[in-house]
Order: structure tokens, then sequence, then C-alpha cells
């Protein structure tokens, strides 16, 4: 037989026995799914918050990390614990204070609760029955075995801080353990006055604050999603008036209380009056405003009230182009106009007015006393996506520029406050390159800002080209191409404001 032949006979012989073969079960291939953990005796069957509850059953998993206890009250809601121990029989758990927002409330005190029980190890078991589903007792009620529950965050009338009495926490269902329940980083107390500033109607006469909304997601210590979330219009987030609250409380400003709160995210006007209709009234000058006043007295004392400042090139010839101005002249005429003059959205002196009520809003103030108001630097005119945004045919700088923080008065710690400081250091100070308005007098927007006037003309046609004013924080060619930062090549490095083509130029802020 020849030796093809032989080949061809042998693979036919184990095409056949291939065939013949028993097929393998459908599980082998997905791999072995982990056995489903059943719970069959829990120790004690009444405790207390902060005692150690034992779980006994199969199919847990050995490593302590795998296994998650979860906890559930009367209402449906639950709480997720991790044990103490673990074996694949036996799960060893201490109540942690989370547990205690499961527990019915009567009459201001935590009540006994039964809670059912589930192990996630690999797999969910079933929640237990009412035979193996302990009572869990209260911080108000008599404790457990030991007795532990008694000294569980009730050591005095507000345990952690948060300004929430433990007998208010346990009715709104907030954790009287944990300053920040829901653990977005903004404490209990601030979401609750926030929730009760903002339902405030104003309607009833006499006005009076309504109760506390805690059934709305927002703001609601309960709820970890609402922090990036700015609920009372004035374009800061709940998370920013946090911290502004927080900062101006801790360094001696504003007392710690809720009522009033010092920044609010219910209040566009946290600093108010209320009359005795029982309705508020912004009561914030702007005129004089403290922490105005404290950043212009740093501002003498360090040697920015005045500053020598460049008009034209080249920017080294100190003698014949530099001059000085005050820290407020924004556009450099001599004088830090007191009033709003013709052809100017405000007046320079006042240029945190943004609104021109001399009234204060919360994001008009400026926390940090560095010249900058809250709202130029969490959303407005200290950041580079505004001028993104609100100059869009203008392309930006190519090396990129960060903004500074609302609670640092000196974000980039080299001595000198954020408004008098220089961003792009073009030698213009940021706060004269907040806006092109004030800057120039001239105005191509649209009431509100931002979006060009009927019949403004498109590019290449100009429109300014013999006037100062086009400033920009993020672009040291920007008023000026002959700055000391701006680029020497700009047909070879830059294609950025003023070398990109757009308008010369538009006056939208």
């Amino acid at each position: 037989m020849s030796m093809r032949r032989l080949t061809l006979l042998a693979l036919a012989v184990a095409t056949a026995l291939t065939a013949l073969a028993p097929a393998a079960p459908a599980h082998a291939a997905k791999g072995k799914q982990a056995a489903k953990p059943k719970i069959t005796r829990v120790t004690p069957m009444r405790l207390g918050l902060g005692e150690v509850l034992t779980i006994r059953g199969r199919n847990f998993k050995a490593k302590r990390t795998a296994n998650t206890v979860v906890f559930q009250g009367t209402e449906g809601r639950t709480a997720f614990v991790k044990p103490r121990s673990a074996t694949k029989r036996k799960l060893v758990v201490k109540l942690p204070g989370s547990v205690a927002r499961l527990l019915r409330v009567s009459g201001g005190a935590q009540q006994p609760t039964r809670l059912r029980i589930r192990v996630l190890a690999g797999r969910f078991s079933n929640f237990t029955p009412r035979r193996l589903s302990p009572v869990v007792v209260g911080l108000s009620g008599g404790g457990g075995p030991g007795g532990g529950s008694l000294d569980v965050c009730n050591k005095d009338g507000d345990h952690d801080n948060d300004l929430l009495s433990n007998a208010l926490e346990l009715t709104i269902k907030t954790d009287p353990c944990l300053m920040d329940t829901d653990g977005d980083g903004i404490e209990d107390g601030f979401e609750y006055q926030s929730a009760r500033d903002l339902n405030d109607d104003e309607s009833q006469d006499p006005n009076a604050v309504l109760p506390y909304p805690g059934k709305r997601p927002y703001p609601n210590p309960l709820y970890p999603d609402d922090a990036d979330t700015d609920f009372d219009g004035d374009v800061l987030t709940l998370v920013e008036e946090h911290s502004l609250w927080r900062v101006s409380t801790r360094e001696g400003r504003a007392t710690r209380t809720l009522s009033p709160l010092y920044y609010s995210d219910g209040e566009q006007y946290s600093i108010k009056a209320v009359g005795s209709d029982g309705r508020r009234r912004p009561s914030l000058l702007a005129a004089g405003y403290e922490r105005q006043m404290s950043f212009l007295a740093w501002a003498a004392g360090a040697g920015y009230r005045t500053m020598e400042l460049n008009d034209g090139a080249p920017w080294w010839d100190h003698e014949t182009m530099r001059h000085p101005y005050g820290l407020l002249d924004m556009d450099r005429d001599g004088d830090e106009a007191a009033a709003v003059e013709a052809g100017y959205i405000r007046a320079e002196e006042t240029y945190y007015d943004l609104f021109a009520d001399n009234r204060l809003s919360d994001d008009e103030r400026d926390e940090d006393a560095d010249g900058l108001t809250n709202y130029d630097e969490t959303h407005g005119r200290m950041t580079p996506e505004y001028w993104g945004a609100c100059y869009v045919a203008e392309k930006p700088f190519g090396l990129p520029y960060v903004g500074t923080d609302v609670v640092d008065p000196d974000t980039d710690g080299d001595g000198v406050r954020d408004g008098a400081d220089d961003q792009d250091h073009d030698d213009v100070p940021n706060v004269m390159e907040l806006s092109r308005n004030a800057a120039s007098g001239l105005w191509d927007a649209e009431p509100g800002g931002c979006k060009p006037a009927s019949g403004l003309p498109t590019p290449p046609a100009t429109n300014h080209p013999d006037a100062y004013g086009r400033v920009n924080p993020f672009n040291p060619c920007l008023p000026a191409v002959w700055s000391r930062t701006c680029t020497l090549h700009p047909g070879f490095a830059s294609t950025s404001a003023p070398f990109d083509g757009s308008l010369d130029w538009a006056s939208l802020n």
C-alpha cells in the first residue's frame, strides 16, 4: 500500500473516533457556576449598633473582602457591610452606624427594627426569613446583650458635628455617626439647610420657612449625585458653595451655623435680611464690600495698587513706553471710574457688581479676597473654557494656561494675589483682562453677552483695529502682540488669535 493511501486511511479512522466520542457537558466550556450562599443561623437575634453579629451557613468566601452582608429595613432601604472575618461557613460582622438609617423612627427616637439579611459571595443568597432576621436596637433604645448601642454616636447632641442633632438625623434618616451620610463630600447639615432655603416659597403672609423637603432628591444628604448641580441659579454648584462656606467658617469670617448659612445652594443672595413679614431681601452692599477692601489693602501694601504698565513696542523701552496706572483702571484712561460711564456695562471701582444693582449675590462675592469674583474663578472669565465659548472664532494660545482657585488667594504660590497676578505673563494683571468692554468701552454683543449683535462684521473684516481692549488672560498676544511672552514667529509657531484670521476684534463681554 502506498504511503499516501496509508495517510488517508489514518485520517479517516481519527475522524470516525472523534465522531464517536461523547460530547462535553455544556457547563464545561463556561466553567462551573459558583454555589449560591445560604444562611442557616444568625446570633444574637437582638443586638445594638456597634455590636457583633455572627452569620453561619455555607458557600461563603474564605477571603473576607469577597463577602458583603446586606441589611434591609422595613421600607426596603439597604446598607452594605463588609465582615470583620470570614470562612466558608461563618461571617462575623460589626454593625456600623450606617445601619442606623434602616431603623424605624417614632417620636424622634429609633425603634427596635427587624432587619432582613442576605449575603453576596459571588452570588446573592436569599433574604433571611423572619426566624433568621435579627432585631436591631438603635441609639435611643435599650442595647443588646452588651448594651453597646447606647455608646455609639450618642455621647452628645450632635455626635458627628454636622450641625444636625442626633434626634433630627434619626428623623430624616441620615447617619448620626457620619458628617456626610451619602459620601458626596458635602456635610449633611449644609445639604439639609440648602434644601430648606431652596424650598422657601416666600408666598405666605407672613412668610415662614417651609419644612425640610426630604423626599426630593436634591439638595439631599441621602442623594450622592447632586454635588455638581447648581440648584439656586447663581452658577455655583452645591459642592462649590459648600467649599466656600467651609473656608469662611474655618477662617473665622463667618459663624459655623446653619441658620443662616453664609453660603447656601438654596439662596442666590445668602447674605440677607429677613423683614417682619418673614421675607428675604439681599443685604450685602457692593460699595465698600469688605473682601474687596481687603484685596485693595493688600495691593497697596504689596506695591500693586499702582502698577507700571507698558503702552507700546518695544516692551523693553521702559523709559518711553511704561506708565503708571491704578490697578482698577481697566481702560487706562488715568481714572478708576466710580460711576458707570457711557459705553461701559459697569463702573471700574465696583467691577465685581456684575448686575450693577449694588447688592452682591454669592457668585459676585470674592471669598478669598484676591480681586476675582467667585463666578469668575469657578465658571467665568478666569477659566480658559469661558474664552473659548465666548469668542468661538478665536483660536486659543498654543500654551495652555490654567485658571485660579476660588478658595486660594494665591493659586500659584508666588506671593501675588490672583487678581493682581498675570496668568499669561504679558504684564497685564488678571483683573484688567477680565472684560473687553471694561478695557475699551465698546460693546458689540446682544444683551447677556457673548452673542454678537446683528450687523457685526465677519472675518476678515475689521471692527476695532485701532482700539485698545482685545484682552484675554490666557493669551499673551492679547491685547498686545509685542508683549514679552507673545510668540516671535507667529507664522511658524502659532495659529492662535490674533494671527488666526479672526475678526479684529469683537467686544462680547
